[in-house]
């Protein structure tokens, strides 16, 4: 079996699924979404040629593939649910009609995950192929809701033990040890203003209408992680800018934006963290704005929330928590920690990378002891993440393969 072409294969038709949280609609048996659910069940017919044992969740959220049981087990972590193509314009092919060009392949959810799902099942195959001894059966979980909410993951906790190890195939190399938290909330104004842009909390807007009179106007950004929102360009900060005398909404969004997009919470002034901090702003509906807060888990959550909610209230903003994922840090020293790195170096003979702390929020957060988000990218690949014409080169896949399979046999033959 030629694994790369095999690992491209199942991620064109994993890409041609619009598996966005209630697409084709909701119903008892596809909570999140009918096409994620179809997306699922490609992925768990594929998982069944080829030998693996499938599982599927009576709603939807989540969905597993095992090469047997155990009450020890490697899991590894992926999804299936992908956020919104955003403008269609700025995108040189439709984003669920995946291609291949030169070296790259190129649609919404090639980098995050749908390759890397599919990497990791094809890794997991070609260590039953070479016949690896499984001390520990290997789980692959596929999510449904990583990308609003993570209800996927805190359900498949609820109903299985925990595993002994944890991998996340949702990041950057070598791994990333601990995580901020992520808070979700609505800023409710009593503002009338007709102003409506962005499609989702975790992707700078990159566009904005607003209805002024008999005037339209439009407005487009540049789209980017929620965790790195300075690397985009807001649609929304760059019209109240723009028109900061405008309307009171805009005057608001000037209190709590720099023009680059980083946060202006005053409340953070005496704080060491305070530039860690992030805030993107991913949505507006009328007088009503959703940002996506990323906090050093460093800082106690509640005293923040405390602070961030006395803060709005101060500016006459109404604050609704619409969800709250609590930041995690996995011991860097462990054996599992020192394994893993350890393997990362082996395959690419980098000595200088370091695990870090990341701000994005991936199942790394999902257990406390022995789990980290552990690539398939290197610092240096560029993916479009969150941005139109999404894609992952074939240097990554081909790079990532090589360290998961290494990494895998070396946890079952040494931990």
């Amino acid at each position: 079996m030629n694994y790369i072409e095999e690992i491209l294969s199942l991620s064109m038709r994993l890409l041609k699924y619009e598996s966005v949280y209630g697409h084709g609609g909701i119903t008892p048996n596809a909570v999140v979404g009918k096409t994620i659910l179809e997306c699922h069940r490609e992925m768990l017919n594929y998982c069944q040629s080829i030998g693996l044992t499938t599982y599927l969740d009576s709603e939807g959220m989540y969905s597993y593939a095992e090469t047997g049981q155990a009450d020890s087990y490697i899991a590894i972590l992926v999804h299936l649910d992908v956020v919104p193509a955003g403008d269609q314009e700025q995108w040189e092919h439709p984003p669920f009609e995946p291609v291949i060009i030169e070296d790259k392949l190129i649609g919404r959810g090639a980098a995050d995950d749908k390759v890397p799902a599919a990497i990791a099942v094809l890794a997991v195959k070609k260590l039953l192929d070479i016949g690896v001894s499984l001390k520990y059966p290997i789980r692959i979980v596929f999510g449904s809701d990583e990308e609003t909410g993570f209800r996927c993951i805190e359900k498949y906790k609820r109903m299985h033990a925990p595993p002994k190890f944890t991998l996340i195939f949702d990041g950057t190399f070598p791994f990333a040890f601990s995580e901020k938290h992520l808070l979700n909330y609505e800023l409710r104004t009593d503002i009338d203003v007709d102003v409506y842009g962005g499609e989702s909390y975790n992707s700078v807007m990159d566009h904005v209408v607003w209805k002024n009179g008999e005037d339209i106007v439009t407005v487009s950004g540049k789209s980017a992680h929620a965790s790195r929102p300075t690397l985009g360009e807001n649609a929304l900060i760059k019209l109240a800018y723009i028109n900061s005398e405008a309307n009171d909404l805009f005057k608001l969004v000037n209190q709590l934006f720099e023009p680059s997009g980083h946060h202006k919470l005053p409340f953070l002034k005496e704080v060491p963290e305070k530039d860690d901090v992030t805030m993107c702003l991913g949505m507006v509906r009328d007088g009503k704005m959703y940002v996506d807060l990323r906090v050093p888990p460093e800082l106690k959550l509640a005293t923040f929330i405390e602070s961030f909610e006395a803060s709005m209230r101060a500016l006459g903003i109404s604050p609704v928590q619409n969800d709250v994922l609590k930041g995690s840090i996995t011991d860097v020293h462990s054996d599992f920690s020192k394994a893993v790195l350890r393997c990362y170096r082996e395959v690419t003979g980098d000595y200088e990378s370091q695990p870090f702390v990341t701000g994005s929020a991936t199942y790394g957060r999902s257990y406390a002891s022995n789990c980290i988000s552990f690539g398939p990218r290197m610092h240096y690949h560029i993916t479009n993440t969150h941005k139109p014409n999404e894609f992952v080169s074939f240097d990554l896949i081909e790079n990532a393969f090589a360290i998961y399979v290494h990494t895998l046999k070396t946890m079952e033959e040494e931990l």
